[in-house]
């Protein structure tokens, strides 16, 4: 692989441009996993509830909306997940070094929490917010998708109540992955490795190395 320094164009070895190339992906791909989940928790995912779209998409149709978009803040989780635990694999086998047990148990962990939170905590949360607003979603027919439904008032008070209860498990474990997430993100930049054994800085020296 060829590169460049002080004017000269010179040829780098694949054995030694690919571990670089590798720590490159991991931290890339920390990076979109870390700021996509920052940018959904701190920014867009109250915007669903704000008045500039209440004014145009009231309830219960914002809510929707909402559990579509955290579809897809889920979808995010699991597509990055897989791309880190490959990752790491990948370099384990290629680099030497010890065995990235814990950074895929991290991940693995971060995995587990966004299964939880897609696959267990969302589907209760969008019969809850149906239950509350008493509609039920259509399985075909013209535009829009939802019609009345009749719930008794009990129904109606435990499903606010579930739902308020559930959110707010949903948050702690959002706030825990953003927290996983953070300090990988950090070892990645800092260490740039499964097990933390070559340093940033050392892998860009030696991309950009003359001898």
């Amino acid at each position: 692989m060829p590169q460049r320094s002080l004017g000269t164009l010179r040829r780098v070895p694949f054995t030694r441009a690919m571990p670089s190339f590798l720590a490159f992906v991991g931290l890339f791909n920390a990076a979109l996993w870390v700021g996509g989940s920052i940018f959904f928790s701190f920014l867009a995912g109250s915007v669903f509830f704000s008045s500039e779209v209440t004014d145009f998409t009231p309830p219960p149709y914002n809510g929707l909306v909402a559990q579509a978009v955290l579809g897809r803040y889920f979808m995010l989780h699991m597509i990055c997940g897989i791309i880190a635990v490959a990752h790491l694999l990948i370099e384990w086998l290629y680099v030497e070094g010890s065995s990235p047990s814990r950074a895929v148990t991290l991940v693995c962990i971060l995995l587990g929490l966004a299964l939880i939170g897609g696959k267990f905590i969302s589907p209760r949360l969008a019969v809850w917010h149906q239950q509350i607003y008493q509609f039920q979603l259509k399985s075909d027919g013209p535009p829009p998708m939802i019609e009345k439904a009749s719930y008794s008032g009990d129904v109606i008070q435990s499903a606010k109540w579930k739902f308020a209860l559930w959110h707010g498990v949903s948050q702690i474990v959002n706030l825990i992955m953003l927290i996983l997430l953070s300090w990988r993100f950090w070892r990645l930049a800092h260490l740039c490795g499964p097990d933390g054994s070559i340093p940033f800085d050392q892998r860009k020296r030696s991309l950009f190395s003359t001898k």
